[in-house]
């Protein structure tokens, strides 16, 4: 049984892409200016990450874990392993990146790992969210082993038992500490969306009925999207970020679902679609374009116009987005299809 797709997804997955890349290219390690948000766009795909997997996962549990490597391993890696070349060979032209061999491996195989400069940071500069990633998968794929039906649940109970647990130990274990950050909770608040949107989808028929709901998950959507940034802008050490970022990346990605699959309004776009499929990829190298940009091509940027500046910011949206783009095309599709073929066996 294949999951129908959900279009709306994608757009989302477009959108939290790309504000991350506006993030770190108005970010002070970029060009410096004041209204620097967009980094909240990794708490949209910790939610979306924990609808989709108990999605997917709980209708088609078989070889789950298998299958989300073959996803998240083939580009990280390649890129990981890219990285630490160009560092090893110009160490010069990165800041935070090592060319330490031992923190190489531990990078590959997603463990945390404190870096020569003190950072708990992989090679591979925005990784440390991969880390979370492959904790969630592999807590999934054991919950499936014991109930693929309640799976989802039982991921969540272990969550939060987790974290609440070394918390309250007060340990000082590296690997402990990384994966007990209170930012894990976000996936549960997308396994959360995953068990509201399957009530609301069962009555789907007569929600429709209720025009004034499409308005307010309307409303919901976009009031949730102008909080994220404000809230971020104004509140970012204020307030835990699981709530700051975390509920309203649960309402953006609900309202969004129901918005699809209550009312039909959905973003059914080719270049969206292949935008979506490549944000993994926009993510993991933006950084990597954008600062070359800025220090490399324009090295005056600081100096120029407003207008200057706003075709600047999206052309390396744009930019990256093409770059990205040509990778998943010519290396990710068809490394995991050739993956899938060898590893995965018939259901």
């Amino acid at each position: 049984m294949r999951a129908p797709t959900l279009y709306n997804l994608h757009l989302l997955r477009v959108i939290a892409a790309l504000s991350v890349v506006y993030f770190h290219t108005t970010s002070t390690a970029g060009l410096g200016l004041r209204w620097d948000v967009g980094s909240r766009g990794v708490d949209v795909f910790f939610v979306i990450s924990g609808f989709i997997i108990a999605y997917i996962g709980t209708v088609k549990p078989e070889q789950f874990f298998r299958r989300r490597l073959i996803r998240v391993v083939p580009f990280y890696w390649a890129a990981t392993l890219c990285v630490f070349a160009m560092v090893a060979a110009a160490p010069r032209l990165f800041r935070s990146a090592t060319s330490n061999v031992p923190h190489l491996v531990a990078s590959l195989l997603f463990v945390p790992h404190l870096a020569p400069n003190g950072e708990t940071m992989p090679t591979l500069l925005l990784g440390w969210s991969l880390n979370f990633e492959v904790f969630f998968y592999l807590l999934f794929a054991l919950a499936l082993r014991i109930s693929p039906k309640w799976s989802p649940a039982i991921c969540v109970g272990w969550i939060v038992a987790f974290v609440l647990a070394i918390h309250g130990a007060a340990t000082e274990n590296t690997l402990l500490t990384f994966y007990a950050r209170p930012i894990v909770l976000e996936f549960c608040y997308g396994i959360g969306v995953f068990y509201l949107f399957r009530w609301c989808t069962a009555h789907a028929p007569r929600l429709a009925r209720h025009t004034v709901l499409k308005w307010l998950l309307l409303f919901v959507l976009v009031g949730s999207f102008v909080a994220l940034n404000v809230l971020e802008r104004y509140y970012r050490d204020a307030i835990p970020r699981y709530l700051i970022a975390g509920i309203p990346s649960f309402f953006i990605v609900i309202s969004a679902l129901l918005l699809e699959r209550i009312y039909g309004l959905e973003t059914n776009n080719r270049l969206i679609h292949l935008l979506g499929e490549s944000s993994y990829i926009i993510y993991l190298v933006h950084p990597y374009v954008v600062f070359t940009v800025l220090r490399v091509v324009v090295k005056d940027a600081g100096s120029y116009s407003p207008p200057a500046l706003c075709v600047l910011i999206v052309g390396l949206l744009a930019f990256t987005s093409a770059i990205a783009i040509g990778i998943h095309v010519w290396f990710e599709k068809p490394v995991m299809a050739f993956l899938r073929a060898r590893l995965s066996s018939p259901a």
